[in-house]
């Protein structure tokens, strides 16, 4: 019997550390290259960000460190107020 050395991946959650498991037998999935990994745990569900970000896979369950590792993603809500109008806080943006 001869011995091979091969290198393989497992997509791990990098906020809660879970590995991706197989839908049908819940076993973890080894795949033969990141590309492949990327695509088929996007397609379970996962959210998948670019490979130079720190935190690029992050499994979709619904707590508070997922949510906030998603929003911390997020641009900021844009401020739309029209001159003279009212805002939600009471002020009103001087007239132009």
């Amino acid at each position: 019997m001869g011995l091979h050395s091969r290198i393989c991946y497992v997509a791990t959650c990098d906020v809660c550390r879970t590995d991706y498991l197989d839908p049908e037998t819940e076993t973890v999935v080894w795949f033969a290259d990141v590309t492949t990994a990327e695509q088929i745990v996007r397609a379970n569900g996962w959210v998948t960000l670019a490979r130079d970000l720190p935190d690029r896979l992050i499994c979709p369950q619904d707590d508070d460190a997922h949510r906030a590792c998603i929003d911390a993603l997020m641009p900021p809500e844009p401020v739309m107020q029209i001159p003279g109008q009212l805002g939600l806080d009471g002020t009103e943006e001087p007239a132009r």
